[in-house]
């Protein structure tokens, strides 16, 4: 889809995979596993039956550029995502495609991709992570130019969502969003807004913090509980 390859950073939980472990596809694989060490927190997760051991498959971002491209809503890295990683994978270590057991998950661009790849593939991602999504982006802005939209103005994205046919059943979204960040703070509260409103199951965290990964690497422990754990207000049906 992508007309290149890309690495995908695979964590596969203690013990190994079973066919009904949850499976989450996060953007930024390099960030995350590369310099992060999620592994580290997704163990402990697990130790502490926090979460079932889910399986993740995080794609490399590859460059500053590439990464622009690929997560600013664009079609082919979400059918990448779907139609290619997704079903490879879950030939390769006997994993369940069933939308109510996948999660995408993501980051700032990462978190904008990641809403969007469930609102265009609800049949694949049942579950979003999106942590400080950049809703400030809409179709037209020139790569690697961040232009934030004023905090009164309604993301492009959380339109698709308005217009869009709700899915049934409704998506489970966590949200996040540190409060030093602008009007990404008002951005998030409006998707949330919007939602909500279609009858999806949605949590929104706000926290004391900026943008950067000293803040999503606590956060990505909380959004997967609330979404894959034993405790939680969109946690799925398992």
């Amino acid at each position: 889809a992508l007309g290149a390859e890309r690495d995908v950073w695979t964590y596969l939980p203690p013990g190994g995979p079973r066919p009904d472990s949850p499976v989450v596809v996060l953007c930024d694989g390099d960030m995350w596993f590369g310099r992060l060490a999620l592994e580290d927190t997704l163990d402990a997760l697990a130790a502490d039956r926090a979460v079932p051991p889910p399986v993740v498959l995080a794609p490399d971002a590859v460059d500053r550029l590439t990464r622009w491209h690929d997560l600013t809503a664009h079609d082919a890295y979400v059918t990448f995502l779907a139609d290619e990683v997704l079903p490879r994978a879950a030939e390769r270590l006997t994993l369940t495609l069933r939308p109510a057991r996948t999660a995408v998950a993501g980051q700032s661009l990462g978190g904008l991709t990641s809403l969007y790849a469930a609102l265009r593939r609800p049949d694949r991602f049942g579950a979003v992570l999106a942590q400080s999504p950049s809703l400030w982006w809409r179709p037209g802005l020139p790569h690697g130019t961040p232009r934030p939209a004023p905090a009164d103005e309604t993301p492009w994205l959380a339109e698709c969502f308005a217009t869009d046919t709700p899915s049934r059943p409704p998506l489970r979204v966590h949200l996040d969003v540190g409060l030093h960040e602008g009007t990404m703070v008002d951005h998030s509260r409006c998707m949330y807004e919007t939602l909500a409103a279609r009858g999806d199951l949605v949590s929104l965290r706000e926290y004391n913090g900026g943008h950067d990964y000293a803040c999503w690497r606590g956060g990505i422990a909380e959004g997967l509980v609330n979404l894959l754990g034993h405790a939680g207000a969109v946690r799925p049906p398992f």
